[in-house]
């Protein structure tokens, strides 16, 4: 059992190894590629035209199966919610500016870390969430997109760290805030597809609201079943709360409980920080892939971050 147990060991972190191999970049005049091997399996765009915010976007499969809605939306795509770019990070009550719905705007500074491959592999950027006069900054962010192939699928981690630039900076504990993923428009419950949380509660009604480590989005696309788990990590110090909707929407919100925690004030200077995996799954059959396993990759592997 012993040698069994090493075994699986070994192939993990073999797989590990190749990502810091196969992973690469390939920068753009509005952001980064990101590729395995020869295929693109994402794009994170820093600048677009309106200014919004930065946001990951038309992310594949390892095997080549897209799961985020299309950026931009094509014909046959849900039009709704433009807002919902891919994968994004951002609130939408910071001194009652709604950041979510690009009623403010979080501008990419500069790379602190440009995209390299190496001991970590991918990158980190400065963001300024603009006051309304879109000059002074009442926050600074530094995020970092860390990717890793495991046996699992893709693993993307996010690691975000906001900081007031100026005194007396509200958050609100509004829905709309937290890491978001904008599912394709075929991987929807409303298609056909199922969304689940680590408690068993299915569907974006049930999970809505509640505090829990993972959701998961995922559904038969091209033969395969496939799908996003957006993940939560144990340092944050508590469990977030979701807003999850049956359209194609899963967050996970560190200022809840939605709609009803007291607002947190910082001071300049005063500093909170959020940490979160997004795993890209697709294997053959539904029985294949384990959301709780996803959970425990993206805990062993951040935890030599």
């Amino acid at each position: 059992m012993r040698v069994l147990v090493l075994a699986l060991m070994w192939f993990v972190l073999s797989v590990d190894l190749k990502a810091e191999e196969s992973v690469s970049f390939k920068t753009v005049q509005n952001g980064v590629k990101i590729l395995v091997g020869d295929q693109q399996v994402a794009e994170f765009v820093h600048t677009e035209k309106p200014a919004g915010r930065p946001f990951i976007s038309n992310v594949k499969t390892l095997d080549g199966v897209q799961v985020t809605r299309n950026y931009p939306v094509k014909a046959g795509d849900q039009a709704d919610h433009p807002h919902h770019q891919g994968i994004f990070h951002t609130f939408s009550q910071v001194n009652g500016i709604d950041y979510w719905h690009m009623r403010g705007i979080t501008k990419h500074v500069r790379f602190v870390r440009e995209p390299q491959v190496g001991t970590k592999i991918g990158f980190v950027t400065k963001n300024s969430y603009l006051d309304r006069d879109q000059k002074t900054s009442l926050l600074t962010e530094l995020i970092s997109y860390e990717f890793k192939v495991t046996a699992m699928g893709l693993l993307i981690m996010v690691d975000s760290v906001i900081t007031a630039a100026q005194d007396g900076v509200v958050l609100g504990s509004k829905e709309e805030g937290g890491l978001a993923v904008r599912m394709a428009s075929d991987l929807r419950v409303d298609t056909g597809a199922m969304m689940v949380d680590d408690q068993g509660r299915s569907g974006g009604k049930a999970i809505w609201g509640k505090a829990t480590k993972w959701v998961d989005n995922s559904g038969v696309k091209n033969g395969r079943w496939v799908g996003v788990t957006l993940l939560t990590h144990p340092k944050n110090g508590r469990l977030y709360h979701w807003h999850a909707r049956d359209y194609g929407l899963i967050t996970a919100n560190p200022l809840g409980p939605l709609n009803t925690a007291p607002d947190r004030v910082l001071q300049s200077g005063d500093s909170l920080r959020f940490r979160y995996g997004v795993m890209i799954h697709s294997h053959a059959r539904h029985q294949d892939y384990k959301a709780e396993d996803a959970q425990a990759v993206y805990e062993r592997i951040s935890s030599t971050q």
